[in-house]
C-alpha cells in the first residue's frame, strides 16, 4: 500500500517540476513534504524467537515484528523504524522517550500500566500451561497440582503467570497451590525446565510458544498440559510524549487483522497452534486480566 503511494508522490513532484520548467510561477509545497509520514520507533527485544528477533538475512522476524510491519503497511501516516536490543536498555529507552513503541509478546500489569502506554486490543494471546514430566500422568490441571503434594517451580511476582496462579488460588481457597514467589534474577524457561525434567520440581507454567522454543533446542523428558489460562499481550507505549493517535490507529488496525484472520495465521506460523481459536479466547478482548 505505501509503495503504490510513494510512487503517486514522485509523479506529483515530476508534474509540479515541469509547469515550473514553463515559466509560469508557480508556489506549491512538494507532494512528498507535504504528505511525508511520521516516524515512529519501534523497538523489539533481541533474541526472542518466535516473537522478536532478527535472522539470518538481517531481517526483523517473528510474530511481534510481522504483525508490527503489517500495521505498519495499512497507516500511511506512519512510517516504522526499527531497532533490536536487550530488553532491559528496550524499557529504559522506552520510558525516556527514546522509542515510540515497544514489543515482545510482553504482558500487562498494573504496575507496567503505570509507567508505560499500551495497546487496548490484544497483540497475541498466550496460552498457559502446565509442564511435566513425560511419565506424570497425575498433573493434567491446575486442581489436580492443588490436589497434590507436588511442587510448582517458583514464578517471579511481576509475571502474568502468578496473576494466574493467584487467580486460581483465590478462586479455589479451599484448594490452593502452595507456590514460591521469585525475583527477576530468578532462572532463565531452560534453567526451569531442565529442573522439572531433572525432578527438582515437579511442575511448571509457561506459554505453549515459550515450551516449544526450548524444548525445540534441549529435547527435555517433558510434556505439557491443556491450557490452564489465557492473556493477552500487548504493545508498549512511551509516556514521554502523547502517543494517543498513535494508540488509536494501531489498536484500529489490530482489530482489523484480529477480524479478517490473520492474526490466527500468524498464531499457527509462529506459534504452532491459533491461540485465538482457543475456548475463551473470543471473551479475551480487553488487555486488562486481574482484577484491582
Amino acid at each position: 500500500m505505501k509503495k503504490s503511494t510513494s510512487v503517486k508522490f514522485a509523479a506529483a513532484a515530476l508534474s509540479v517540476v515541469t509547469v515550473l520548467g514553463s515559466g509560469i510561477p508557480v508556489f506549491a509545497e512538494s507532494a512528498s513534504e507535504a504528505s511525508e509520514a511520521e516516524v515512529i520507533q519501534v523497538a523489539g527485544v533481541t533474541g526472542k524467537k518466535p516473537y522478536t528477533f532478527v535472522d539470518e538475512n538481517g531481517e526483523f522476524s517473528g510474530y511481534d515484528f510481522e504483525v508490527l510491519k503489517l500495521i505498519d503497511e495499512k497507516l500511511e501516516q506512519y512510517d516504522f523504524e526499527y531497532t533490536a536490543l536487550e530488553q532491559d536498555a528496550l524499557l529504559v529507552g522506552l520510558q525516556s522517550g527514546k522509542y515510540d513503541l515497544a514489543s515482545c509478546s510482553f504482558y500487562g500489569t498494573k504496575e507496567r500500566f503505570e509507567t508505560f502506554d499500551h495497546s487496548n486490543n490484544p497483540v497475541s494471546i498466550s496460552d498457559a500451561r502446565l509442564i511435566v514430566r513425560s511419565d506424570e500422568d497425575s498433573i493434567n490441571s491446575l486442581e489436580d497440582l492443588a490436589s497434590s503434594d507436588k511442587q510448582l517451580a517458583p514464578i517471579p511476582t511481576d509475571d502474568a503467570r502468578y496473576t494466574i496462579i493467584n487467580a486460581f488460588n483465590a478462586a479455589n481457597p479451599d484448594l490452593a497451590i502452595d507456590f514460591e514467589g521469585a525475583t527477576e534474577q530468578s532462572a532463565t524457561t531452560a534453567d526451569t525446565l531442565k529442573a522439572v525434567a531433572n525432578g527438582v520440581y515437579d511442575a511448571a507454567i509457561y506459554p505453549f510458544t515459550s515450551f516449544t522454543s526450548v524444548q525445540a533446542d534441549l529435547n527435555l523428558d517433558l510434556k505439557v498440559t491443556d491450557s490452564v489460562g489465557l492473556f493477552p499481550t500487548v504493545f508498549l507505549y512511551t509516556k514521554a510524549a502523547d502517543r494517543s493517535e498513535l494508540i488509536e490507529a494501531v489498536d484500529a488496525a489490530l482489530q482489523e487483522l484480529r477480524d479478517d484472520g490473520t492474526l490466527s495465521e500468524l498464531s499457527e506460523k509462529w506459534y504452532g497452534e491459533d491461540a485465538f481459536s482457543l475456548e475463551g479466547a473470543d471473551e479475551l478482548t480487553s488487555v486488562i486480566y486481574w482484577e484491582d
